[in-house]
């Protein structure tokens, strides 16, 4: 990501900040004023005050970042911006790169270039072993196991080793809502999403009956954890987090600067399988039937399985904070669909300009790499687009085309749930989205082709 100084930082700082709480990998690249301006506190355009610091903008996005790199002298700069590429990707969080406006064209040697940045996180051989060992001897001597999936496990670039172990394990496998599509939910193994109290019928029982839980990058917050209904008894979970492990069964035993992705491809190699449990995949009771089920137009209880049943294999599909994000995580979805939400930081209107980096990064990989062409589907309601509505123009003029499914509640529904079901405050302008795609540059006929409007099931 790129900004200008300034009141463009500002402006970019929310998305860092959210990146920052969910633990995404993201480089921010920051133009500053020149050198001289910043010594001599030179009132340029966008500063702050008479006397401006023009460092303030730096000052304020410490807490939304792991590293960052002021690049004042050419002949340290190179290492300096490896440094930081190197901690996003090792902690897994934004990184800041801040260039002043006299450093741009400064000459460093192309041959830096040849020099590879190594990003293998280090090993702790001692407690990488001895948590192993812990884990192998708490999973033989269980009886009834189960593994958990969460986001962590992705954003930490684990997902191919979390896999391997379901696979080599064969136990009840759940997942958090951040966490879906880790775990291919066509998996034999595989029993749906966990969200405590508030879960598919019969998947809490399930859960409780377990006497041993093995938590895979667990992010706990309230809305990914059913409001907090979701929980593993310390006396039978185990946590391997991005950096740790955490075996709570043996007295909340740590192991510090033990790595996720290095440990799993260890702890893969070392299973011994025939002293796994056999655990038989839980049976689930059926879901009872929408007490709106005879309705006509579209309901909560009708469109999230529609919606699952139109994915195929490749698509990326994206849910805005709101009823999108927490009605979707109950539908199945076919293998090799990717899922995508922000429900921890919940910044409503991220998933738009989101569904736009997933096109082009669909487009990339078909480019360069041959890859099947998936499909971007964006879920989002009225509320969220009108924030970040603007990337649609960008999608137009670029010629990308991700699908996008307004839900038009005509306000804030999840706000309405909360507080204030018929409050003013919970309301929004009214668009009409039939103008959209022409308004941001699409021909007419390409706009009247490519706009549906759904007002009732089947229509």
């Amino acid at each position: 990501m790129q900004a200008g100084t300034t009141s463009g930082e500002l402006s970019a700082l929310n998305g860092v900040a959210g990146a920052m709480t969910e633990q995404v990998k993201l480089i921010h690249v920051v133009g500053q004023t020149s050198r001289k301006m910043q010594r001599n506190h030179m009132m340029i355009h966008h500063s702050i005050g008479p006397t401006p610091d023009h460092q303030v903008y730096n000052k304020m996005s410490e807490p939304a970042r792991v590293a960052a790199a002021e690049l004042l002298d050419e002949k340290t700069a190179p290492a300096e911006i490896d440094r930081v590429i190197r901690e996003c990707f090792l902690q897994s969080a934004p990184v800041y790169i801040f260039i002043p406006i006299d450093m741009v064209m400064k000459q460093i040697p192309e041959s830096l270039l040849e020099t590879k940045i190594d990003i293998t996180p280090p090993v702790n051989e001692r407690g990488e072993k001895e948590a192993i060992d812990a884990i192998l001897d708490a999973i033989y001597q269980a009886k009834n196991p189960l593994v958990f999936v969460d986001a962590l496990v992705h954003r930490h670039n684990a997902k191919k080793e979390a896999s391997k172990l379901v696979d080599i394990l064969a136990f009840p496998t759940y997942a958090a809502n951040m966490g879906k599509t880790i775990i291919d939910e066509t998996h034999p193994s595989y029993v749906g999403i966990y969200n405590g109290r508030v879960s598919t019928p019969g998947l809490y029982e399930a859960v409780e009956a377990s006497d041993l839980a093995l938590v895979l990058g667990s992010i706990p917050s309230d809305t990914n954890s059913g409001g907090f209904t979701r929980t593993f008894h310390d006396a039978k979970c185990i946590q391997i987090n991005p950096h740790s492990v955490v075996f709570l069964k043996i007295g909340g035993e740590k192991w510090l600067d033990v790595h996720m992705k290095p440990l799993l491809t260890r702890l893969v190699s070392t299973i011994t399988k025939s002293s796994l449990p056999k655990v038989p995949k839980p049976r689930l009771g059926s879901r009872p039937a929408a007490k709106d089920i005879d309705a006509k137009h579209i309901t909560q209880s009708y469109i999230w399985d529609r919606i699952a049943a139109f994915l195929r294999p490749g698509d990326v599909l994206l849910a805005d904070t709101g009823t999108a994000a927490f009605g979707l995580p109950d539908a199945t979805f076919p293998k090799d669909v990717i899922f995508i939400t922000q429900t921890y930081y919940g910044s409503i209107g991220y998933c738009t300009p989101a569904a736009l980096g997933s096109d082009v990064a669909l487009s990339e990989l078909h480019t360069e790499q041959g890859k099947s062409r998936g499909r971007t589907i964006l879920v989002t309601g009225d509320g969220s687009l009108q924030l970040t509505i603007q990337e649609v123009g960008t999608m137009i003029a670029r010629g990308f085309q991700p699908i996008i499914m307004v839900i038009n509640n005509a306000g804030y529904t999840i706000e309405r749930v909360i507080h204030g079901a018929r409050q003013p405050y919970n309301d929004i302008v009214a668009y009409d989205y039939s103008h959209m795609l022409s308004l941001f540059g699409a021909s007419k006929s390409e706009a009247t082709t490519n706009f549906h409007r759904a007002t009732k099931r089947g229509g």
